[in-house]
């Protein structure tokens, strides 16, 4: 597989050497039950718990520079974002500060069950935005495809998949090409005024339109030459890696693991971590 196909996520950190031989479905599963313990708990308290797990088995695994510093970005920006969102619009527990939305007369308040919430889902929003951001930085995009099509997709729909993580380093190239280009041509995207600047970015963003439309009509008629079809049940890999022992025993120990903290905390709501029985 060449550079630029397999480039199509970012650099694949070391740590993936730690996971090198698992099954991609294996991986994909075990990633999907360790989110889902995000899910299940409402209290911070219980979260944070949970945040500190899947940090440090993220960080025994491994982490890279770039991965940190995506998962900085994107978890703390959506993490901060979903805990002020909440934060006014919980309407149980006891009421600190109660107030209206001037025009529309929407009741908004600050409750002591409405920050334990806002705290809980920011903090749920961080660990799912690490363990997500984690996983497509060590999984290439045909370990993706292979591991949806283990666990029963269609070949079609992880190729396709597949084939939208492939297409962002290509989009990345082509960016910098035409800024390049631009920037020989004497454009600024630093002076001028705003009308000035945004028609300074319409000169990026114009041609990067039209060249992921050719692009996009390149790779579907190489697909159409190769027969590739959505409902046709041929389309298969030749090498899927097989199941180990180890692997299966791994996911159902998880899958108990993850049933029996859902079964606890459906049980006694108050006892662990549930702040609102009526929600997710």
């Amino acid at each position: 597989m060449s550079n630029s196909v397999h480039s199509a996520v970012p650099s694949i950190a070391p740590s993936s050497r730690t996971m090198a031989g698992m099954h991609p479905s294996a991986k994909l599963l075990l990633f999907l039950l360790a989110g889902s313990l995000a899910l299940i708990f409402q209290d911070p308290r219980y979260l944070a718990g949970v945040a500190l797990l899947h940090l440090l088995l993220v960080s025994r695994i491994g982490w890279t520079r770039s991965l940190f510093r995506t998962f900085l970005i994107l978890g703390g920006i959506s993490s901060v974002f979903t805990a002020v969102s909440w934060l006014l619009f919980v309407r149980a527990g006891n009421a600190y500060w109660e107030g209206t939305i001037p025009w529309i007369g929407y009741a908004i308040q600050i409750t002591e069950t409405g920050i334990l919430w806002s705290i809980g889902m920011g903090l749920r929003i961080a660990t799912l935005v690490m363990l997500s951001v984690f996983y497509l930085f060590t999984t290439s995009p045909r370990e993706m495809a292979m591991a949806l099509k283990g666990i029963g997709l269609p070949f079609s729909i992880g190729f396709l998949i597949s084939l939208i993580f492939r297409f962002i380093p290509l989009v990345k190239n082509d960016l910098a090409t035409i800024r390049e280009a631009q920037m020989v041509r004497g454009v600024r995207w630093d002076r001028g005024s705003l009308f000035t600047k945004l028609k300074a970015y319409a000169a990026l963003i114009i041609p990067l339109i039209f060249t992921s439309l050719k692009r996009v009509q390149l790779i579907a008629n190489a697909l159409d030459s190769k027969g590739f079809q959505i409902r046709n049940r041929k389309h298969r890999y030749y090498r899927m890696p097989r199941w180990k022992g180890q692997e299966i025993a791994w996911i159902v120990i998880s899958a108990c693991l993850v049933g029996l903290c859902l079964y606890l905390a459906r049980l006694s709501p108050n006892m662990y971590g549930i702040l609102i029985p009526t929600r997710i």
